[in-house]
């Protein structure tokens, strides 16, 4: 068997939808209907890197009732759990949507952790690493995380000779960069944010590319949408695109973006298979309402219609 990706949510939640056709401020109302999920972008990313037949395991922050329904949701579909307790209560975020598919979104921020959580969660992750083929880091720290937390882990996977894959946004990623992970996907706002200016045409884009490659990031990636995305390879700077699909729902697509790749790289897949893989992914969950969701039927359909082209040398 191989060894599992590790596929970290610091603050994970409790997603509740909420269905109320006439809703609006100030009134009281019985949803017509609602679920409640396991939610985070790191749990989207285990959740597809298991449909896409790889061994997982979900690791983070889980503290009280909600955090023990995380846990169980997480093992009633297959996932292993490497989650560290906490003495405060998992969040939940609440997503009200109406008959026009308009939505309302409250959004607690999550429990604060504390120092001696922190130093818990990098002693079992330091034995987690042991068995681990890639390691993957997505979304916002928690209050009381330190800024440089990413940084913090990302050095651990490189004593280990782990490669880590990192979708974060702000300074949480600005902060994880400094480690040099080997994987980043801002999307272009994201990584015009990071830079400060504008990456609105191809040769800006693979500039980006070049100035993350030179802060020794081996694999960073641009995510654009609709128009693929831009990724610095041994040799280049190459553009990725794939068909024009129907959106059903976009939200988690990145999530699936970097569940791809985290394959590729745990099967020793090339560069560019690597990519393919990540892309046909993230595509993939647009064709469905469930967020962090793909067949892998229709993956490998996608992956054969994943183009590229080298836009920039080194």
């Amino acid at each position: 068997m191989n060894k599992p990706i590790l596929a970290i949510t610091l603050n994970p939640a409790i997603d509740k939808v909420y269905a109320v056709d006439d809703f609006a401020i100030g009134g009281v109302f019985r949803p017509r209907a609602m679920t409640a999920t396991a939610g985070g972008k790191g749990l989207n990313v285990a959740r597809v890197a298991h449909l896409l037949g790889e061994p997982v395991a979900a690791g983070g922050f889980i503290g009280g009732g909600n955090g023990r329904f995380i846990a169980e949701q997480v093992r009633e579909s297959g996932i292993a759990t490497a989650f560290v307790p906490i003495r405060g209560e998992s969040r939940i975020c609440i997503n009200i949507t109406d008959r026009n598919s308009v939505s309302t979104e409250v959004l607690e921020p999550g429990p604060q952790i504390r120092a001696k959580e922190c130093d818990r969660f990098i002693a079992a992750y330091r034995r987690l690493l042991v068995n681990c083929a890639v390691v993957t880091a997505s979304g916002s720290l928690p209050q009381g995380v330190p800024a440089d937390f990413y940084r913090t882990l990302i050095g651990v996977a490189h004593v280990q000779k782990i490669r880590f894959l990192l979708d974060s946004s702000g300074e949480a990623l600005a902060r994880g960069m400094e480690g040099a992970p080997y994987l980043i996907k801002p999307n272009q706002e994201e990584a015009e944010k990071l830079l400060g200016m504008e990456l609105t045409t191809v040769e800006a884009q693979a500039g980006a590319i070049v100035k993350f490659r030179a802060q020794g990031i081996e694999l960073p990636c641009i995510t654009l949408g609709k128009n693929g995305c831009m990724a610095g390879l041994a040799d280049g700077v190459y553009h990725f695109y794939g068909p024009a699909l129907e959106v059903v729902n976009s939200v988690g697509s990145g999530d699936s973006f970097i569940a791809g790749c985290a394959v590729g790289i745990a099967r020793q897949q090339g560069l560019v298979e690597t990519i393919k893989l990540g892309m046909a992914a993230g595509m993939a969950n647009t064709q469905f309402f469930q967020t962090g969701m793909v067949s892998l039927e229709l993956v490998e359909q996608l992956y054969g219609q994943i183009r590229f082209e080298r836009v920039r040398s080194y």
